[in-house]
């Protein structure tokens, strides 16, 4: 496949997504080059999310290469999240509305609807990251809605209570059977970068007023 040939439905698709157009959603529906990019724009989203909160891989002095590396694990991260949203939001339907939709309606639809995210990397910015990524989090809800409004036929505040239930529900999997998943997780980051990371706050500060190095590489690392 061409490259742009791929490019065009990835640009009309996140085009339409920003603009909250049913348009974009029901498009990723159909086989070809556009049933891909919901996966594709959430992994990106996941990538630039990865970025904006690169700060703490600064503060932990992970090395350039590492750092490329621990990028793109917290993307493929972030896309397991997002599919484990997707999935808990379709029981959802399925369970609390009988509806009789598929997961991988949904699970496009939600991947379009990050597409807000792509522009998470701006979470960085001083003073503005919180109250922008807060932002990003209510235009992609939104979206979601928008979409799955098109593709179900549900109302839309039927729409909008899967959304949040679904999202209860894959938190608290997180708090119990994900447990185990998040470590592994954490496991899989500090090995990226090649020594054990400092993640908590006060720690972290710690490490960015005394100017200190990040805690020492395990023997035999690099």
């Amino acid at each position: 496949m061409e490259l742009s040939g791929w490019l065009a439905p990835f640009s009309t698709v996140i085009g339409g997504a920003l603009r909250l157009q049913a348009e974009a959603f029901r498009d990723v529906q159909y086989s070809g080059p556009a049933g891909a990019v919901g996966l594709w724009i959430a992994l990106l989203a996941g990538l630039s999310q990865a970025i904006g909160q690169a700060f703490i891989l600064f503060v932990n002095r992970v090395r350039p290469l590492r750092f490329g590396l621990c990028l793109l694990v917290e993307a493929l991260l972030f896309l397991l999240g997002f599919l484990a949203w997707a999935l808990s939001t379709w029981m959802v339907i399925r369970l609390l509305f009988a509806y009789p939709i598929a997961p991988l309606p949904v699970i496009r639809a939600l991947g379009v609807a990050h597409a807000p995210r792509l522009l998470a990397f701006l979470g960085a910015l001083p003073y503005l990251g919180i109250p922008w990524l807060n932002l990003l989090s209510f235009w992609t809800a939104i979206a979601f809605v928008v979409g799955l409004v098109d593709v179900t036929g549900l109302a839309p505040w039927n729409v909008f209570s899967a959304l949040v239930a679904g999202w209860l529900v894959m938190h608290a999997l997180q708090r119990s059977a994900g447990l185990p998943v998040m470590r592994l997780g954490n496991w899989l980051l500090d090995h990226a970068a090649g020594t054990p990371m400092v993640r908590e706050k006060r720690r972290l500060r710690q490490l960015v007023e005394d100017g200190s190095s990040s805690p020492p590489a395990q023997p035999g690392r690099r």
